[in-house]
């Protein structure tokens, strides 16, 4: 027989099939009773879809994959997203779909994965993208099954055999910490750099609160640059019964009568200040060591966002403009009882991996899913969150964490920011619910 070809030995060291990435797009975030979240979650995404494939004028047949990453895959969102949104795009019923969930890091994983379906030579063309609908499936909310013989909707925890892991087991009674969820994790871990830092709850109170007042200052002073990467959407109104009022085909209306016209993010609050956010109760915590709130952490939000990534060969075909490569990343599990700790290994790692430094980034976005979860990651990593290249268009506690999103946006954002700046290198990581972490280099193809 022949000899078998290797995929990597044959396309991996090929420039032609390099994967490169030719367009973005997100919709608005939208906040708890505003306006995005009032739509379904697998239409969010075929607004991302739609609006890629009215700029980027290519015959869909040649699109091999729709990979959509989402954490609550249930109700509008179930049904393997990945390919209904793609025939709800009206995309060929030849393109399979697939959805994925890393938890928070999702949204990364899609265009990993579409990147390697490409680099490998499986696909020569994958549309990719992320979305999340919190005010309505909130996190966990995927873990609730009824239960016919209590007549109510129960929790099924997590495996139990997670806290006999021998390193799980240690690091709970290390930190004196239960394995449990997001919040208790971040508070966890505030608490071990609040005394590594050697700072006092009031000082690190302070800390959390600046970290996030000067999120909401960035993004209110920033929308200018912020507001290219979004695609205004119709969303529905509400009827006097709180029903979303639609048209005679039973769509959302480009009418004014049934629907607003949304173009801008809806969570950040420039309104924030100091003596606002120091009044907010703590959410977890005994007295003497509670320092998280609401305001200090990113809001449930909605939104979606997506990406189309081909061929260097096939962009050039078509006459594309290329915009970014992606120059490394790295998915790595971290320790899970702290759980959120992902980016001070994620970096490090896919640095390593591209043989460069944090002194080499041009943009550093690290997702504020909890303001100790940046804390910690810049302590670690020897950053200054006031560094200009850090998030400088605000992050997740200003702009929101729709989780199966976000991922998705934050490599788009480095991308915009890469290009309205002129610069060469971006990097975005993640904290990972359970104990991981993502991070992501890309390259800006038309530096200054």
């Amino acid at each position: 027989m022949p000899e078998p070809v290797s995929l990597y030995d044959k396309y991996f060291k090929d420039p032609k099939r390099e994967p490169v990435l030719v367009d973005y797009v997100r919709t608005p975030v939208g906040k708890k009773r505003g306006t995005v979240g009032l739509h379904r979650g697998d239409d969010l995404v075929v607004h991302c879809y739609k609006t890629i494939l009215n700029r980027i004028k290519i015959d869909p047949k040649i699109i091999g994959d729709s990979i959509v990453s989402c954490n609550s895959q249930i109700g509008d969102c179930a049904l393997d997203i990945g390919r209904t949104a793609a025939l709800a795009a009206h995309l060929p019923v030849s393109i399979p779909g697939m959805s994925i969930n890393r938890q928070c890091a999702s949204g990364s994983q899609v265009v990993f994965s579409a990147w390697q379906a490409i680099a490998s030579g499986l696909h020569d063309c994958v549309i990719c993208g992320g979305v999340e609908v919190q005010n309505r499936y909130p996190i966990m909310e995927d873990a609730y099954i009824w239960d016919s013989e209590q007549n109510k909707r129960i929790m099924v925890n997590p495996n139990g055999k997670i806290v006999t892991h021998p390193e799980v087991a240690q690091k709970m009674k290390e930190y004196k910490a239960p394995f449990a969820g997001q919040i208790p994790s971040a508070h966890a871990m505030g608490v071990f750099w609040m005394k590594k830092a050697g700072l006092s709850l009031q000082e690190f109170r302070t800390e959390m609160d600046s970290l996030s007042l000067y999120s909401h200052q960035k993004a209110d002073k920033t929308w200018d640059q912020r507001g290219k990467e979004i695609e205004p959407i119709w969303c529905p109104k509400l009827d006097e019964n709180g029903k979303v009022m639609l048209d005679d085909n039973n769509e959302v209306a480009k009418d004014s009568s049934l629907s607003v016209l949304t173009e801008r993010d809806e969570t950040p609050r420039p309104g924030s200040t100091m003596e606002k956010l120091s009044t907010l109760r703590t959410i977890t915590g005994r007295k003497s060591t509670a320092f998280l709130t609401a305001g200090n952490s990113c809001p449930t939000s909605d939104g979606a966002a997506a990406q189309l990534w081909m061929t260097r060969e096939l962009a050039e075909e078509y006459g594309f403009r290329i915009r970014a490569t992606l120059l490394n990343f790295s998915v790595v599990g971290t320790d899970p009882v702290l759980m959120l700790t992902g980016p001070i290994e994620a970096i490090p790692e896919a640095l390593k991996r591209a043989n460069m430094t944090l002194d080499d980034m041009d943009f550093i976005e690290i997702n504020e899913a909890f303001s100790p979860v940046v804390y910690a990651s810049c302590y670690e990593l020897g950053l200054d969150w006031r560094d200009e290249r850090f998030n400088p268009w605000g992050g997740a506690i200003a702009l929101g964490h729709p989780t199966g999103a976000t991922g998705c946006r934050l490599i788009g954002t480095n991308l915009q920011q890469l290009e309205q700046s002129g610069k060469k290198y971006a990097v975005s990581s993640m904290c990972v619910g359970l104990g991981m972490g993502a991070g992501a280099i890309i390259k800006n193809e038309h530096p200054k």
